[in-house]
């Protein structure tokens, strides 16, 4: 049943008795739910035992505030929900967690590893945007889709949101693969091939009524096409 209706824009129930706050609650994921509370000044012991997580003490809660920092709430600790900001909370069932930064902000992960999809929900990035690993004096990481990052480091890690590189994607014999660059010659294809066949040719599939043909070690093939390159390779006495 949608109650929504009951509460005004800032999570407090509407009418004069009995005000009821609503907040939205996550344990070890992002999967923030809603959570509604009597007590308009609550302990952080109060919010955790709403959930029926006891003893408090065995849990790490945070606020996640309006700037996207990660506030840490004590067990024993007071927090005005009439404020603006006080609405979004995030529990790990631990007393220990893993601090990084994240285009500025502080956050927290109840474990060493955070998946990628985690750090773009927290970041509030768009669907062309991507998160990456902050690295001083070189090349920033990209964290892939479906992965994760490490916080278990001796430091505090950095992120970053950017647009995502441009992917390239070519099949050799069936077999997808991908690349930054807009263009690679023969050699630079068979590379990324595992155990590539010596006396095998690469040869470029043709489109529509072009015909088959090998693709020398030193000529560039364009990537940036639809539909992707297809290539294959072919014994050399076999191919023309």
């Amino acid at each position: 049943m949608d109650n929504s209706q009951d509460f005004d824009p800032d999570g407090q129930r509407k009418g004069g008795h009995g005000a009821a706050y609503r907040v939205t609650f996550a344990l070890d994921s992002v999967d923030f739910q809603p959570l509604t509370l009597d007590d308009p000044v609550p302990l952080g012991r109060q919010i955790l035992e709403k959930r029926g997580l006891r003893p408090a003490e065995a849990f790490s809660l945070f606020n996640i505030l309006p700037t996207g920092d990660f506030e840490d709430i004590r067990p024993d600790e007071k927090i005005d929900l009439r404020a603006k900001g006080a609405e979004r909370f995030i529990a790990f069932s631990t007393d220990r967690t893993f601090r990084a930064a994240l285009n500025g902000r502080i956050l927290a992960s109840g474990t060493a590893a955070i998946p990628e999809h985690a750090l773009g929900l927290l970041s509030g990035i768009s669907h062309d945007e991507a998160v990456f690993l902050e690295v001083r004096g070189g090349t920033d990481q990209l964290i892939p889709e479906g992965g994760s990052a490490d916080l278990g480091g001796s430091g505090t890690e950095a992120f970053i949101t950017a647009p995502k590189p441009k992917l390239y994607v070519f099949f050799v014999n069936g077999v997808r693969y991908e690349t930054k660059e807009h263009s690679l010659t023969g050699l630079q294809i068979k590379a990324r091939v595992p155990n590539w066949d010596p006396t095998h040719d690469l040869v470029l599939e043709g489109h529509g009524h072009d015909p088959d043909r090998v693709i020398a070690d030193d000529e560039s093939v364009e990537l940036d096409v639809k539909p992707a390159r297809r290539f294959s390779s072919v014994p050399k006495a076999n191919f023309g």
